[in-house]
């Protein structure tokens, strides 16, 4: 009799034990279920940080927007329609500009002057010599043909060639010696028909051989500040 109800106690202790496991793994897959279910879901939507640096436009607030515009020649090439291209949008700037793919921009001192902040730019691995330096200021009020002159002739060592009423610049091409500059300096302001605000200047200089990769740089800056 006794051994008869150690046995029976015995299979309702294993039952009962069997009942409270079943009872605790379902209480620990309702607690997961629940923390799955009110953890924040990933924004697909969010805008990536800003760059200074990249292949497509960035609509940040801080940087500069790229102009869709026709392209404005000062000499030389310009960026082919599907090109590769990156993009330097550079906060506090008034404008966009384009550099060939794998080019990187750089902090520079590149002019004097108030307000005053430049980039140096150059082909991957910096192997082959070729630079483009890009610096802005503020024109000087009133910022007339003769403030422009007087702002020019600190910065550019010889005569400059006119290439409209505010754009000048000076070339070098050496194909024997295979030597490539150019300069050029263009005053603007935020719209076409503003009164100009700044001073852009472009220092370009490589192998002849990659004067085209100088040209688009300067002509796309051109083309970007009206």
């Amino acid at each position: 009799m006794i051994l008869s109800l150690v046995a029976f106690l015995a299979v309702v202790v294993v039952v009962l034990c069997g009942v409270a496991a079943i009872f605790l793994a379902t209480g620990d897959d309702q607690v997961d279920s629940a923390a799955t279910s009110n953890a924040p879901l990933p924004d697909s939507n969010a805008a990536p940080g800003p760059s200074r640096n990249g292949e497509q436009p960035n609509d940040d607030a801080d940087l500069p927007a790229f102009r869709k515009a026709l392209p404005v020649i000062v000499t030389g090439s310009i960026f082919d329609s599907g090109e590769q291209t990156d993009l330097i949008q550079r906060e506090g700037w008034p404008f966009a500009f384009r550099v060939p793919v794998g080019w990187f921009c750089d902090e520079a001192m590149v002019i004097d002057g108030a307000n005053n902040d430049g980039v140096e730019c150059r082909p991957p691995g910096r192997t082959n010599g070729s630079s483009v330096a890009v610096g802005i200021r503020d024109c000087e009020s009133p910022c007339d043909s003769e403030t422009q002159e007087l702002m020019n002739r600190d910065i550019a060592s010889g005569t400059l060639i006119e290439g409209d009423a505010t754009t000048s610049y000076t070339e070098v091409a050496n194909p024997k010696d295979n030597v490539y500059s150019l300069f050029v300096s263009h005053f603007f302001g935020s719209e076409p028909g503003q009164p100009l605000r700044w001073q852009v200047v472009v220092r370009g200089s490589g192998p002849h051989t990659d004067r085209a990769a100088i040209q688009k740089v300067a002509n796309d800056i051109r083309t970007q500040t009206p």
